[in-house]
Protein backbone atom coordinates (compact mmCIF):
# COMPACT_ATOMS: atom_id res chain seq x y z
CA UNK A 1 0.00 0.00 0.00
CA UNK A 2 1.30 3.44 -0.88
CA UNK A 3 0.57 6.48 1.27
CA UNK A 4 2.11 9.65 -0.24
CA UNK A 5 3.09 12.39 2.16
CA UNK A 6 1.37 15.75 1.74
CA UNK A 7 4.54 17.75 2.40
CA UNK A 8 6.22 17.71 -1.00
CA UNK A 9 9.52 19.43 -1.62
CA UNK A 10 11.90 19.88 -4.51
CA UNK A 11 9.88 17.79 -6.99
CA UNK A 12 10.28 14.68 -4.81
CA UNK A 13 7.34 12.55 -3.79
CA UNK A 14 7.93 10.80 -0.48
CA UNK A 15 6.05 7.51 -0.23
CA UNK A 16 5.51 5.52 2.91
CA UNK A 17 4.98 2.03 1.53
CA UNK A 18 3.56 -0.97 3.31
CA UNK A 19 4.34 -4.02 1.21
CA UNK A 20 5.30 -7.70 1.34
CA UNK A 21 8.03 -9.19 -0.81
CA UNK A 22 7.58 -12.86 -1.61
CA UNK A 23 10.96 -14.39 -2.40
CA UNK A 24 11.80 -17.94 -3.36
CA UNK A 25 15.20 -19.45 -3.96
CA UNK A 26 16.89 -22.82 -3.79
CA UNK A 27 19.56 -23.50 -1.18
CA UNK A 28 21.38 -26.76 -1.84
CA UNK A 29 22.61 -26.83 1.75
CA UNK A 30 19.04 -27.03 3.08
CA UNK A 31 17.98 -30.29 1.46
CA UNK A 32 17.18 -33.56 3.18
CA UNK A 33 15.77 -37.00 2.48
CA UNK A 34 12.10 -37.10 3.46
CA UNK A 35 12.19 -40.82 4.29
CA UNK A 36 15.03 -40.30 6.73
CA UNK A 37 13.02 -37.79 8.77
CA UNK A 38 9.65 -39.43 9.15
CA UNK A 39 8.10 -37.99 5.97
CA UNK A 40 8.66 -34.32 6.92
CA UNK A 41 8.61 -32.35 3.68
CA UNK A 42 8.62 -28.74 4.98
CA UNK A 43 9.80 -26.99 8.09
CA UNK A 44 9.43 -23.44 9.42
CA UNK A 45 12.14 -21.45 11.11
CA UNK A 46 13.19 -17.91 11.78
CA UNK A 47 14.56 -16.05 8.76
CA UNK A 48 17.60 -14.97 10.73
CA UNK A 49 18.64 -18.63 11.12
CA UNK A 50 19.47 -19.13 7.45
CA UNK A 51 21.20 -17.31 4.65
CA UNK A 52 19.08 -14.73 2.84
CA UNK A 53 19.80 -12.57 -0.22
CA UNK A 54 20.68 -8.99 0.64
CA UNK A 55 17.68 -7.47 -1.13
CA UNK A 56 17.97 -3.69 -1.03
CA UNK A 57 15.62 -0.84 -1.95
CA UNK A 58 17.78 1.66 -3.83
CA UNK A 59 15.42 4.63 -3.42
CA UNK A 60 15.09 4.18 0.30
CA UNK A 61 15.24 7.45 2.29
CA UNK A 62 14.41 6.04 5.72
CA UNK A 63 17.62 6.20 7.73
CA UNK A 64 16.12 4.05 10.48
CA UNK A 65 15.35 1.19 8.10
CA UNK A 66 17.77 -1.64 8.96
CA UNK A 67 16.45 -4.42 6.73
CA UNK A 68 13.50 -6.72 6.45
CA UNK A 69 11.56 -8.05 9.38
CA UNK A 70 12.92 -11.36 10.65
CA UNK A 71 9.80 -13.29 9.97
CA UNK A 72 9.32 -17.03 9.49
CA UNK A 73 10.59 -18.81 6.39
CA UNK A 74 9.32 -22.13 5.01
CA UNK A 75 11.92 -24.58 3.77
CA UNK A 76 11.09 -27.56 1.57
CA UNK A 77 13.03 -30.82 1.46
CA UNK A 78 14.37 -30.02 -2.02
CA UNK A 79 16.00 -26.83 -0.68
CA UNK A 80 13.30 -24.39 -1.86
CA UNK A 81 13.08 -21.48 0.58
CA UNK A 82 9.86 -19.44 0.68
CA UNK A 83 10.27 -16.12 2.48
CA UNK A 84 7.36 -13.73 2.85
CA UNK A 85 8.93 -10.56 4.18
CA UNK A 86 6.58 -7.69 5.17
CA UNK A 87 8.21 -4.27 5.40
CA UNK A 88 7.47 -0.62 5.96
CA UNK A 89 9.76 1.75 4.12
CA UNK A 90 9.96 5.29 2.78
CA UNK A 91 11.09 5.99 -0.76
CA UNK A 92 11.46 9.07 -2.95
CA UNK A 93 10.69 9.58 -6.62
CA UNK A 94 10.68 12.50 -9.04
CA UNK A 95 7.31 14.03 -9.91
CA UNK A 96 6.00 16.17 -12.73
CA UNK A 97 3.44 18.72 -11.52
CA UNK A 98 2.67 20.22 -14.92
CA UNK A 99 -0.91 18.92 -14.80
CA UNK A 100 -1.57 19.45 -11.09
CA UNK A 101 -4.19 18.75 -9.75
CA UNK A 102 -5.01 16.42 -12.67
CA UNK A 103 -1.58 14.81 -12.72
CA UNK A 104 -0.45 11.20 -12.92
CA UNK A 105 2.76 10.09 -11.26
CA UNK A 106 4.99 7.05 -11.63
CA UNK A 107 7.07 6.09 -8.63
CA UNK A 108 9.62 3.29 -9.15
CA UNK A 109 10.73 0.94 -6.40
CA UNK A 110 14.00 -0.67 -7.49
CA UNK A 111 15.10 -3.80 -5.65
CA UNK A 112 18.46 -5.41 -6.07
CA UNK A 113 21.53 -6.73 -4.31
CA UNK A 114 24.01 -4.34 -2.74
CA UNK A 115 26.95 -6.71 -2.12
CA UNK A 116 26.48 -9.37 -4.81
CA UNK A 117 26.57 -9.07 -8.57
CA UNK A 118 24.62 -10.98 -11.19
CA UNK A 119 27.17 -13.80 -11.28
CA UNK A 120 26.38 -14.59 -7.65
CA UNK A 121 22.69 -13.69 -7.27
CA UNK A 122 20.17 -13.20 -10.05
CA UNK A 123 16.83 -11.49 -9.46
CA UNK A 124 13.73 -11.78 -11.62
CA UNK A 125 10.01 -11.21 -11.17
CA UNK A 126 7.54 -14.07 -11.43
CA UNK A 127 4.83 -11.81 -12.91
CA UNK A 128 4.92 -8.58 -14.89
CA UNK A 129 2.41 -6.91 -12.56
CA UNK A 130 2.28 -6.55 -8.82
CA UNK A 131 -0.52 -7.77 -6.62
CA UNK A 132 -2.88 -4.95 -5.59
CA UNK A 133 -5.56 -7.14 -4.04
CA UNK A 134 -4.77 -5.92 -0.51
CA UNK A 135 -4.28 -2.29 -1.48
CA UNK A 136 -5.65 0.11 1.13
CA UNK A 137 -7.61 3.00 -0.40
CA UNK A 138 -5.89 6.37 -0.17
CA UNK A 139 -7.74 9.69 0.13
CA UNK A 140 -5.58 11.55 -2.39
CA UNK A 141 -4.26 8.92 -4.79
CA UNK A 142 -5.55 6.07 -6.90
CA UNK A 143 -3.15 3.23 -7.73
CA UNK A 144 -4.51 1.62 -10.91
CA UNK A 145 -1.55 -0.66 -11.60
CA UNK A 146 1.83 -1.87 -10.38
CA UNK A 147 4.23 -2.91 -13.15
CA UNK A 148 7.30 -5.12 -12.57
CA UNK A 149 10.28 -5.00 -14.90
CA UNK A 150 13.65 -6.73 -14.68
CA UNK A 151 16.81 -5.03 -15.92
CA UNK A 152 20.41 -6.14 -16.00
CA UNK A 153 22.69 -3.09 -16.22
CA UNK A 154 26.46 -3.47 -16.46
CA UNK A 155 28.86 -1.63 -14.20
CA UNK A 156 32.50 -2.01 -15.27
CA UNK A 157 31.44 -5.04 -17.29
CA UNK A 158 29.83 -6.76 -14.31
CA UNK A 159 26.04 -7.33 -14.38
CA UNK A 160 23.93 -6.16 -11.46
CA UNK A 161 20.36 -7.36 -12.05
CA UNK A 162 17.46 -5.63 -10.38
CA UNK A 163 13.67 -5.67 -10.44
CA UNK A 164 11.80 -2.36 -10.56
CA UNK A 165 8.17 -2.13 -9.43
CA UNK A 166 6.65 1.03 -10.88
CA UNK A 167 3.68 2.36 -8.94
CA UNK A 168 1.27 4.24 -11.24
CA UNK A 169 -0.65 6.80 -9.24
CA UNK A 170 -3.46 9.12 -10.29
CA UNK A 171 -4.30 12.10 -8.10
CA UNK A 172 -7.87 12.55 -6.99
CA UNK A 173 -8.58 16.15 -8.13
CA UNK A 174 -11.93 16.69 -6.41
CA UNK A 175 -10.50 18.35 -3.31
CA UNK A 176 -8.28 20.74 -5.28
CA UNK A 177 -10.96 21.53 -7.87
CA UNK A 178 -13.52 22.48 -5.24
CA UNK A 179 -11.16 24.35 -2.92
CA UNK A 180 -8.72 25.93 -5.41
CA UNK A 181 -9.51 25.65 -9.10
CA UNK A 182 -13.23 26.49 -8.98
CA UNK A 183 -12.87 29.55 -6.66
CA UNK A 184 -10.06 30.88 -8.86
CA UNK A 185 -12.21 30.49 -11.98
CA UNK A 186 -15.16 32.21 -10.28
CA UNK A 187 -12.97 35.10 -9.13
CA UNK A 188 -11.61 35.48 -12.65
CA UNK A 189 -15.13 35.83 -14.04
CA UNK A 190 -16.30 38.05 -11.16
CA UNK A 191 -13.89 40.72 -12.40
CA UNK A 192 -16.17 41.07 -15.43
CA UNK A 193 -18.67 42.76 -13.09
CA UNK A 194 -16.36 45.78 -12.85
CA UNK A 195 -17.06 46.55 -16.51
CA UNK A 196 -20.78 46.88 -15.75
CA UNK A 197 -20.24 49.59 -13.16
CA UNK A 198 -20.68 53.18 -14.44
CA UNK A 199 -17.45 54.96 -15.44
CA UNK A 200 -17.95 57.60 -12.73
CA UNK A 201 -18.36 54.95 -10.02
CA UNK A 202 -15.53 55.18 -7.53
CA UNK A 203 -15.72 51.48 -6.64
CA UNK A 204 -14.52 50.10 -9.97
CA UNK A 205 -10.82 50.22 -9.10
CA UNK A 206 -11.22 49.12 -5.46
CA UNK A 207 -13.44 46.19 -6.45
CA UNK A 208 -10.94 45.00 -9.05
CA UNK A 209 -8.03 45.34 -6.62
CA UNK A 210 -9.92 43.34 -3.97
CA UNK A 211 -10.53 40.47 -6.41
CA UNK A 212 -6.91 40.66 -7.57
CA UNK A 213 -5.65 40.30 -4.00
CA UNK A 214 -8.02 37.37 -3.40
CA UNK A 215 -6.61 35.55 -6.40
CA UNK A 216 -3.08 36.29 -5.20
CA UNK A 217 -3.95 34.53 -1.92
CA UNK A 218 -5.02 31.44 -3.87
CA UNK A 219 -1.73 31.59 -5.72
CA UNK A 220 0.08 31.31 -2.38
CA UNK A 221 -2.09 28.34 -1.40
CA UNK A 222 -1.26 26.58 -4.65
CA UNK A 223 2.44 27.28 -4.14
CA UNK A 224 2.28 25.54 -0.76
CA UNK A 225 0.32 22.56 -2.07
CA UNK A 226 2.61 21.55 -4.93
CA UNK A 227 6.32 20.68 -4.88
CA UNK A 228 8.91 23.22 -5.91
CA UNK A 229 9.65 22.60 -9.53
CA UNK A 230 10.60 24.36 -12.74
CA UNK A 231 7.34 23.12 -14.24
CA UNK A 232 4.39 25.37 -13.54
CA UNK A 233 1.24 23.39 -12.59
CA UNK A 234 -1.92 23.75 -14.63
CA UNK A 235 -3.78 25.60 -11.89
CA UNK A 236 -0.75 27.85 -11.41
CA UNK A 237 -0.73 28.72 -15.11
CA UNK A 238 -4.43 29.49 -14.98
CA UNK A 239 -4.04 31.74 -11.94
CA UNK A 240 -1.04 33.51 -13.46
CA UNK A 241 -2.87 34.27 -16.71
CA UNK A 242 -5.95 35.33 -14.72
CA UNK A 243 -3.81 37.71 -12.67
CA UNK A 244 -2.41 39.18 -15.88
CA UNK A 245 -5.92 39.62 -17.30
CA UNK A 246 -7.10 41.24 -14.06
CA UNK A 247 -4.17 43.65 -14.18
CA UNK A 248 -5.07 44.57 -17.75
CA UNK A 249 -8.70 44.99 -16.71
CA UNK A 250 -7.64 47.45 -13.99
CA UNK A 251 -5.61 49.40 -16.52
CA UNK A 252 -8.54 49.45 -18.92
CA UNK A 253 -10.82 50.55 -16.08
CA UNK A 254 -8.50 53.45 -15.29
CA UNK A 255 -8.53 54.39 -18.98
CA UNK A 256 -12.34 54.27 -19.10
CA UNK A 257 -12.65 56.44 -15.99
CA UNK A 258 -10.25 58.96 -17.49
CA UNK A 259 -12.13 58.87 -20.79
CA UNK A 260 -15.45 59.46 -19.04
CA UNK A 261 -14.05 62.66 -17.49
CA UNK A 262 -12.42 63.85 -20.71
CA UNK A 263 -14.40 67.04 -21.16
CA UNK A 264 -11.18 68.64 -22.47
CA UNK A 265 -12.22 72.29 -22.33
CA UNK A 266 -15.75 71.39 -23.46
CA UNK A 267 -14.61 69.92 -26.77
CA UNK A 268 -17.19 67.49 -28.13
CA UNK A 269 -16.44 63.90 -29.01
CA UNK A 270 -14.52 63.75 -32.32
CA UNK A 271 -16.53 62.81 -35.37
CA UNK A 272 -14.62 59.61 -36.05
CA UNK A 273 -15.18 58.46 -32.48
CA UNK A 274 -18.90 59.20 -32.73
CA UNK A 275 -19.10 57.20 -35.94
CA UNK A 276 -16.96 54.22 -34.88
CA UNK A 277 -17.92 53.82 -31.23
CA UNK A 278 -21.24 55.61 -30.66
CA UNK A 279 -22.80 54.34 -33.88
CA UNK A 280 -21.35 51.07 -35.16
CA UNK A 281 -19.73 49.62 -32.02
CA UNK A 282 -22.74 50.43 -29.82
CA UNK A 283 -25.06 48.71 -32.32
CA UNK A 284 -22.82 45.64 -32.41
CA UNK A 285 -22.87 45.52 -28.60
CA UNK A 286 -26.69 45.76 -28.54
CA UNK A 287 -26.57 49.18 -26.89
CA UNK A 288 -28.43 51.00 -29.65
CA UNK A 289 -27.28 53.95 -31.71
CA UNK A 290 -25.71 56.33 -29.20
CA UNK A 291 -24.78 58.93 -31.85
CA UNK A 292 -28.33 60.33 -32.23
CA UNK A 293 -28.17 62.57 -29.17
CA UNK A 294 -28.56 66.28 -30.08
CA UNK A 295 -27.23 69.16 -28.04
CA UNK A 296 -26.79 72.92 -28.38
CA UNK A 297 -23.60 74.93 -28.27
CA UNK A 298 -23.14 77.64 -25.63
CA UNK A 299 -22.74 81.27 -26.51
CA UNK A 300 -19.02 81.38 -25.78
CA UNK A 301 -18.26 78.67 -28.37
CA UNK A 302 -20.24 80.52 -31.03
CA UNK A 303 -18.71 83.90 -30.21
CA UNK A 304 -15.14 82.66 -29.72
CA UNK A 305 -12.74 82.70 -32.69
CA UNK A 306 -11.88 79.33 -34.18
CA UNK A 307 -8.47 78.00 -33.23
CA UNK A 308 -8.73 74.68 -35.05
CA UNK A 309 -6.74 73.51 -38.01
CA UNK A 310 -7.93 72.01 -41.26
CA UNK A 311 -8.00 68.55 -39.69
CA UNK A 312 -10.83 69.72 -37.40
CA UNK A 313 -13.25 70.39 -40.25
CA UNK A 314 -15.78 68.06 -38.68
CA UNK A 315 -15.66 70.05 -35.46
CA UNK A 316 -16.08 73.36 -37.36
CA UNK A 317 -19.07 72.07 -39.32
CA UNK A 318 -20.69 70.80 -36.14
CA UNK A 319 -19.94 74.14 -34.44
CA UNK A 320 -21.44 76.23 -37.25
CA UNK A 321 -24.60 74.15 -37.35
CA UNK A 322 -25.13 74.53 -33.63
CA UNK A 323 -24.28 78.19 -33.53
CA UNK A 324 -26.75 79.04 -36.30
CA UNK A 325 -29.58 77.61 -34.24
CA UNK A 326 -28.30 79.20 -31.09
CA UNK A 327 -28.10 82.66 -32.62
CA UNK A 328 -31.66 82.40 -33.84
CA UNK A 329 -32.86 81.49 -30.39
CA UNK A 330 -30.80 84.06 -28.52
CA UNK A 331 -31.74 87.11 -30.65
CA UNK A 332 -33.85 89.69 -28.79
CA UNK A 333 -35.40 92.63 -30.69
CA UNK A 334 -35.93 95.99 -29.00
CA UNK A 335 -36.90 99.26 -30.55
CA UNK A 336 -34.00 101.51 -31.41
CA UNK A 337 -33.21 104.42 -29.16
CA UNK A 338 -33.23 106.88 -31.99
CA UNK A 339 -36.90 106.19 -32.82
CA UNK A 340 -38.11 106.62 -29.29
CA UNK A 341 -39.33 110.08 -28.35
CA UNK A 342 -40.20 109.77 -24.67
CA UNK A 343 -39.85 111.88 -21.58
CA UNK A 344 -37.00 111.39 -19.14
CA UNK A 345 -38.98 108.87 -17.13
CA UNK A 346 -39.50 106.73 -20.19
CA UNK A 347 -35.81 106.92 -21.00
CA UNK A 348 -34.96 105.62 -17.53
CA UNK A 349 -37.34 102.72 -18.00
CA UNK A 350 -35.75 101.90 -21.33
CA UNK A 351 -32.28 102.00 -19.74
CA UNK A 352 -33.57 99.75 -16.99
CA UNK A 353 -34.98 97.32 -19.54
CA UNK A 354 -31.68 97.32 -21.39
CA UNK A 355 -29.88 96.42 -18.16
CA UNK A 356 -32.39 93.64 -17.59
CA UNK A 357 -31.80 92.43 -21.13
CA UNK A 358 -28.02 92.36 -20.55
CA UNK A 359 -28.43 90.48 -17.30
CA UNK A 360 -30.83 87.99 -18.86
CA UNK A 361 -28.44 87.42 -21.75
CA UNK A 362 -25.58 86.86 -19.33
CA UNK A 363 -27.60 84.39 -17.25
CA UNK A 364 -28.88 82.68 -20.38
CA UNK A 365 -25.36 82.36 -21.73
CA UNK A 366 -24.12 80.93 -18.45
CA UNK A 367 -26.98 78.42 -18.32
CA UNK A 368 -26.33 77.40 -21.89
CA UNK A 369 -22.67 77.02 -21.05
CA UNK A 370 -23.48 74.74 -18.12
CA UNK A 371 -25.92 72.75 -20.21
CA UNK A 372 -23.34 72.45 -22.94
CA UNK A 373 -20.64 71.24 -20.53
CA UNK A 374 -23.04 68.74 -19.03
CA UNK A 375 -24.13 67.50 -22.44
CA UNK A 376 -20.55 67.08 -23.63
CA UNK A 377 -19.66 65.36 -20.39
CA UNK A 378 -22.59 62.94 -20.82
CA UNK A 379 -21.45 62.26 -24.37
CA UNK A 380 -17.94 61.41 -23.15
CA UNK A 381 -19.49 59.17 -20.49
CA UNK A 382 -21.50 57.41 -23.17
CA UNK A 383 -18.33 56.90 -25.18
CA UNK A 384 -16.63 55.54 -22.05
CA UNK A 385 -19.50 53.09 -21.48
CA UNK A 386 -19.20 51.79 -25.05
CA UNK A 387 -15.43 51.37 -24.69
CA UNK A 388 -15.96 49.69 -21.32
CA UNK A 389 -18.37 47.24 -22.92
CA UNK A 390 -15.79 46.44 -25.59
CA UNK A 391 -13.23 45.68 -22.86
CA UNK A 392 -15.84 43.46 -21.17
CA UNK A 393 -16.30 41.36 -24.31
CA UNK A 394 -12.53 41.08 -24.80
CA UNK A 395 -12.00 40.08 -21.15
CA UNK A 396 -14.68 37.38 -21.24
CA UNK A 397 -13.27 35.95 -24.47
CA UNK A 398 -9.74 35.91 -23.01
CA UNK A 399 -10.93 34.28 -19.77
CA UNK A 400 -12.88 31.57 -21.59
CA UNK A 401 -9.91 30.86 -23.87
CA UNK A 402 -7.61 30.62 -20.83
CA UNK A 403 -9.93 28.16 -19.07
CA UNK A 404 -10.46 26.02 -22.17
CA UNK A 405 -6.76 25.93 -23.05
CA UNK A 406 -5.90 24.93 -19.47
CA UNK A 407 -8.40 22.06 -19.46
CA UNK A 408 -7.40 20.91 -22.94
CA UNK A 409 -3.71 20.94 -22.05
CA UNK A 410 -4.43 18.77 -19.01
CA UNK A 411 -6.60 16.33 -20.96
CA UNK A 412 -4.08 16.26 -23.78
CA UNK A 413 -1.33 15.36 -21.29
CA UNK A 414 -3.34 12.37 -20.20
Amino acid sequence: MVEPFTNLRWSLLLNVTYFSVFQKWTDEFLTWNVSDYGGIETISTQAESIWRPDLFLYHNVNHEFDGWLDDVVIISSDGLVDWKAPAVTMSACLVDVSDFPFDKQECPLKFGSWNHNGRQIDYFSKNNVGDLANLIRNAEWDVPKLIAKRSNPLYNGVPYPDVTFTIHMTRRPTFYVINMFLPCALLAFVVAATFYLPPDCGEKISFGVAVLLSLAVFQLLVAEAVPRSENIPAIGRFIFVSLALMTLSLLSTAFVITLGDSVQDSKPVPGWARKVFLKYASKALLMGDQSKHTWEAPWYICNSPSKHTENDSNYETHRNDMCSDTKQKSTIYLPAKSTMKTPASMKKQVEFLLQIKSTVEEISGYMKKMDMVKTIHNEWKTLAMVVDRIFLVLYIIASVITLVVTLLSVNGGK
